[in-house]
């Protein structure tokens, strides 16, 4: 499910349940992002909150969403990690029925995610939160997997 703001930036629902915010330029914001929203703020957004200026301040997400010409911490709250769920620093891996995914942001114009499936050994071994998706791609090769036909669409 996809949301739209009032400012023309769009949330799209993830597999697992949160929320991905796609930032385009416009007034303050100077770069096109893809940011991965608290999930309280996307709970907000799927019960009808659609205005932007509401959620920048409820919640807010100038916190996480760099200015003209700013840095910022990109994950300034802990992230949200359930039984099912775990976001590392730059992945996601989820037990979904009775199968282990890895999930990441593709860096590629136009954004998106890339999911394949994994073994309970990796999801484990990611779950401990000391590796970032590269070393996890080394450490188990998984170069194979990083192909067009496992983005999200």
């Amino acid at each position: 499910m996809e949301y739209t703001l009032t400012n023309g930036w769009t949330v799209k629902e993830l597999d697992y349940g949160m929320g991905l915010l796609h930032v385009i330029p416009v007034g303050l914001f100077r770069y096109e992002e893809y940011i991965v929203i608290p999930q309280n703020v996307f709970e907000d957004i799927k019960n009808g909150e659609r205005d932007i200026f509401f959620l920048l301040t409820k919640y807010k997400l100038y916190d996480i969403i760099p200015l003209r010409g700013e840095t910022v911490n990109p994950n300034p709250k802990p992230n949200i990690n359930t039984e099912n769920c775990y976001q590392g620093a730059d992945f996601f891996v989820t037990h979904e029925e009775d199968k282990y995914y890895f999930e990441y942001l593709l860096a590629r114009q136009g954004g998106g995610t890339r999911k394949f499936e994994i073994s309970k050994e990796i999801y484990e071994d990611a779950r401990k939160g000391k590796m970032s998706s590269s070393d996890i791609f080394r450490k188990y090769n998984l170069y194979h997997l990083d192909v067009l036909e496992n983005d999200v669409k």
